[in-house]
């Protein structure tokens, strides 16, 4: 609980919170407002129907994700450089408190207001699909998806942690943002017709090394499975894209654990090795 009223208060204290809220309803608001003026046809089959409400709740958890995303970079990016830099991880370590614990403590902290955020921007996005193109929710379905939505950004801000014991505040902040944005253009490459089995092996790459654009994959396709409805090929094809082609795998989210696991450790060592004088 210490971490997590630690880690509220420095969002609070850099303003991140408010900001994020600002941009946050500014963008639930324009969200909204397209789907008012969205055309419904009563004469549209269900399948089609329900395809237009997984592409359109696509589309906004994918802008949800990077708003995420850049609120764990802005967030993280100086997480341990920032604080040696202005001094104030030597007040921290002051005490007789091991790094290891200071290092996860801080990622948990980070990470429980992330979820929390996650949560609330999830069903933002989902119920006014819901309400206005009668999207059916189901329990399970919704528990998968919010799960997978939730994962991506931790994975970032592990992966966030971990670049800023090595490289200072705003070069961590790049190479994690690049890194990001090459992960996401590669994954969109990859469902194009004439994506070849290069631009494939190299989506893989870079999703082995940030699987964000993986993880929304994996949540169009729990999706796609949960309406349990006659979809073929070509109607997934239809959301360019956003399609569900080369779903991850269970292998491939268990190795995101794994990832993670890695790059905590990783960071706990890395950290106890770190001059801040």
């Amino acid at each position: 609980m210490m971490w997590i009223a630690f880690a509220g208060k420095e969002l609070f204290r850099k303003k991140i919170i408010w900001v994020s809220v600002v941009l946050t309803v500014l963008f639930i608001g324009l969200f909204c407002y397209g789907l008012s003026r969205t055309p419904v046809d009563p004469s549209q089959l269900q399948v089609a129907a329900l395809m237009n409400g997984v592409m359109l709740l696509s589309l906004g958890l994918l802008f949800a994700q990077m708003i995420i995303a850049f609120l764990v970079l802005f967030t993280t990016m100086g997480a341990i450089s920032g604080e040696v830099e202005n001094g104030l991880m030597l007040a921290v370590l002051a005490r007789p408190i091991p790094r290891w614990k200071v290092y996860l403590g801080k990622y948990a902290g980070i990470a429980c207001w992330l979820i929390g955020y996650s949560v609330v921007l999830f069903f933002a996005i989902l119920l006014p699909i819901h309400f206005w193109l009668d999207f059916p929710l189901y329990p399970l379905v919704i528990l998968k998806s919010l799960l997978l939505f939730i994962w991506a950004p931790l994975l970032l801000l592990a992966l966030t942690m971990f670049g800023s014991i090595y490289l200072p505040m705003l070069g961590n902040g790049v190479a994690c943002a690049m890194l990001y944005g090459i992960s996401l253009f590669s994954g969109f490459l990859e469902n194009l017709p004439f994506a070849s089995e290069k631009i494939s092996q190299f989506a893989l790459v870079f999703s082995m090394l940030l699987p964000s654009n993986m993880m929304l994959k994996r949540v169009t396709y729990e999706l796609l499975n949960g309406l349990d409805l006659p979809v073929t090929t070509d109607m997934v094809n239809t959301m360019g894209p956003l399609s569900a082609i080369n779903v991850p795998s269970m292998a491939f989210i268990l190795y995101t654990v794994f990832y993670l696991l890695v790059l905590l450790v990783a960071g706990c060592f890395g950290f106890r090795r770190r001059d801040i004088a």
